[in-house]
C-alpha cells in the first residue's frame, strides 16, 4: 500500500501544474475556480503569472523532494490567500467551488504529512514529526470532507445537469448520477472516522481516477477548448493522487504477537 505514496504525490503536483498552466492562459489564478477579484483591483495577469510560476516552482519540488514539506505547506497558504479567501466572499452563490478550494488546499496538507517521515524530516524527532504528521492530515480531511458532502448533495439537487454530463457511451445516467453522489457523501464521512479513513480514502481515489479516465479525458479531447473541461481534466487527477497518498499513509499495520513461553 505504501507504494500508493509516491505516484499520489506526483499525481497531485501534476494536476496543480496542469492548473498552473490554465491560470497562464486564463490570466488569472484558478486554482480551485475562485470568483473574478473586484473591478477596481487590478492585479492580472501580472498576479496571474507571478503566482502560477511560484506554484509550478513548489510543485517541482514536491516531486523533486527538494525541502517537499516547505513547499505543499506554501500551496496550501498559496491557495489559501489567493482562492480560498476569495471564495469565501461569495461562498453563499458558489458554494460547491469554494469546498473545492479548501479540498485542495488540504490535499496541500496532506501531501505534506506524507514526508514528514526521518528522511525528510527537519528536526531529528520522532514523537514531534509523529504529531505534526497527524495534525496535517486531521486538518487535510476536515478541509477535503465538506466538499465530498457537498459534491454528493449537488448530484442530488443537479441531477438533471449531472447525468447529462456523463458521456453518452456510458449507460444508465440516472442511476450513476445518484449512486456516485451516495458514494461522495460516505467517502466524505468516512474519511473524518479512523476505522474508516483507509478504506474510504481508497475508494475515493479509485472513483475519483476513474472519472478521469472514463469522463474528463474524454471531454476534454473532444473540446480542448473548453475552460472548464481543461480544469475539470487537471482537478481530479489532483484529487485522486491525495486520496490515494491519504490511503498509503492511513493503512494500519499489522501487529505481530510473539508469544513468549
Amino acid at each position: 500500500m505504501k507504494k500508493l505514496t509516491e505516484p499520489g504525490r506526483v499525481m497531485y503536483a501534476l494536476g496543480l501544474i496542469g492548473l498552473s498552466i490554465i491560470c497562464f492562459i486564463s490570466k488569472d489564478f484558478i486554482v480551485g475556480r475562485p470568483p473574478a477579484w473586484p473591478a477596481s483591483l487590478n492585479l492580472n495577469p501580472a498576479l496571474a503569472y507571478v503566482s502560477a510560476t511560484i506554484l509550478i516552482i513548489l510543485c517541482l519540488g514536491v516531486i523533486l523532494k527538494r525541502r517537499p514539506v516547505i513547499s505543499a505547506i506554501l500551496i496550501a497558504l498559496l491557495i489559501f490567500f489567493l482562492s480560498v479567501i476569495r471564495a469565501l466572499f461569495h461562498f453563499m452563490n458558489d458554494w460547491l467551488n469554494g469546498y473545492k478550494a479548501m479540498a485542495l488546499m488540504g490535499g496541500a496538507l496532506i501531501i505534506a504529512a506524507s514526508f514528514l517521515d526521518n528522511k525528510h524530516n527537519i528536526i531529528p524527532n520522532a514523537s514531534v514529526h509523529d504529531s505534526r504528521r497527524r495534525i496535517l492530515i486531521i486538518a487535510g480531511t476536515i478541509l477535503i470532507a465538506p466538499f465530498l458532502i457537498a459534491g454528493g448533495y449537488a448530484h442530488f439537487k443537479y441531477a438533471d445537469f449531472v447525468k447529462d454530463f456523463i458521456p453518452a457511451y456510458i449507460p444508465f445516467h440516472v442511476f450513476w448520477t445518484y449512486f456516485c453522489g451516495v458514494c461522495l457523501i460516505a467517502g466524505g464521512i468516512g474519511i473524518l472516522m479512523r476505522p474508516t479513513i483507509h478504506l474510504a480514502s481508497l475508494l475515493c481515489g479509485i472513483m475519483i481516477f476513474g472519472w478521469f479516465i472514463l469522463l474528463h479525458v474524454p471531454r476534454f479531447v473532444s473540446n480542448m477548448n473548453d475552460a472548464s473541461d481543461r480544469m475539470g481534466l487537471c482537478e481530479s487527477f489532483a484529487f485522486a493522487g491525495v486520496f490515494f497518498t491519504l490511503a498509503a499513509m492511513t493503512k494500519r499495520r499489522k501487529r505481530i504477537v510473539i508469544n513468549q513461553e
